[in-house]
């Protein structure tokens, strides 16, 4: 436990700053950023990998292959490209591109590898998917700005903090005991209801946490920004009561591909037979059994605000 303690706090001093402070893009803070989530990718990746390799070892190269199509999906979604700041379907003509050159080569293994074979194809892609595409929509999200990244933790934690305490006390039906024995139907509601009401409240009041020409304002919301969707799309000009027909169901079911998240996670470690992906955070287990359920839902988000985006862009 005290294991656990101090590398959350570890955690919190490296991840805040990472996350939180604003940026541009020819900042050290970009910069940092960017290598962070470089790190993260490579990190990831080669827990995945490690956790496939209780079965069957890959080979050095299919190894290193795997990796950097992995990293490749990353680049290509992200792009570290101002463009996606202003214009976030701008990834798309880039995706156009890369994806089918990526599945190309991933299936050229099975000619370059002597002992790489068709189920490896398989491992391979739920890598480069699981790691590469949730780790570009972190980035897409940040770099949308800093309320959306704050949106995206604060359901995450909140589904699993209030899951885990309400589970604890309260749970007595077992929600999926053949994936994960503690989890119960009482704790995952809780969860989910929580996380939606205050997650909710944060996006459509996100000028009143964030107030400008207060300290905290300032610093997090120096645009004045009202709520989650001002200035991203014409919805954030509609009435409050409007855009929760958008913001409530959004976080609603953000919270369940949170939980979600966690259940793939729990069921390939229980497949496999491992307790954690790895051992990077003392007490925590591996980078991905921390952020297992935050890669699931910053999936779901980067698509929702994709399409919200594209059907109802700022006018």
């Amino acid at each position: 436990m005290k294991k656990r303690f101090i590398t959350s706090i570890f955690l919190v001093a490296i991840l805040a700053p990472v996350f939180f402070i604003p940026f541009n893009l020819s900042s050290a803070f970009y910069f940092i950023f960017t290598i962070f989530m470089i790190l993260f990718v490579v990190a990831a990746a080669y827990e995945l990998i490690r956790m496939y390799e209780t079965n069957k070892q890959f080979g050095k190269w299919p190894k290193l292959g795997i990796v950097a199509l992995t990293l490749a999906t990353f680049f290509s979604m992200s792009g570290i490209s101002t463009s996606i700041i202003q214009a976030p379907l701008a990834v798309n003509d880039v995706l156009r591109i890369t994806i089918p050159l990526i599945t190309l080569i991933l299936f050229s293994f099975l000619v370059l590898f002597r002992d790489f074979n068709g189920i490896d194809v398989g491992k391979a892609l739920t890598v480069i998917n699981y790691v590469g595409l949730g780790a570009s929509a972190i980035v897409i999200l940040r770099l949308l700005g800093i309320r959306f990244i704050f949106y995206l933790f604060i359901i995450t934690m909140l589904t699993d903090i209030f899951a885990y305490l309400f589970g604890s006390k309260f749970g007595k039906h077992k929600m999926i005991p053949h994936i994960s024995p503690k989890k119960s139907w009482e704790g995952a509601i809780a969860g989910t209801i929580i996380a939606t009401i205050i997650g909710s409240l944060y996006a459509l009041f996100y000028g009143k946490v964030f107030i400008a020409g207060t300290p905290f304002g300032d610093f997090f919301n120096s645009e004045g920004y009202i709520t989650l969707l001002e200035n991203f799309s014409s919805i954030g000009d509609a009435p409050i009561w409007v855009q929760a027909f958008i913001i409530v169901p959004m976080t609603f079911f953000g919270s369940i591909f949170a939980q979600i998240g966690d259940l793939v996670a729990s069921r390939l470690k229980r497949t496999y037979g491992i307790k954690d992906f790895g051992n990077l955070l003392p007490g925590h287990g591996g980078v991905l059994d921390r952020f297992d359920s935050t890669l699931f839902v910053a999936i779901f988000l980067t698509s929702v605000f994709l399409i919200i985006f594209e059907l109802a862009p700022v006018i």
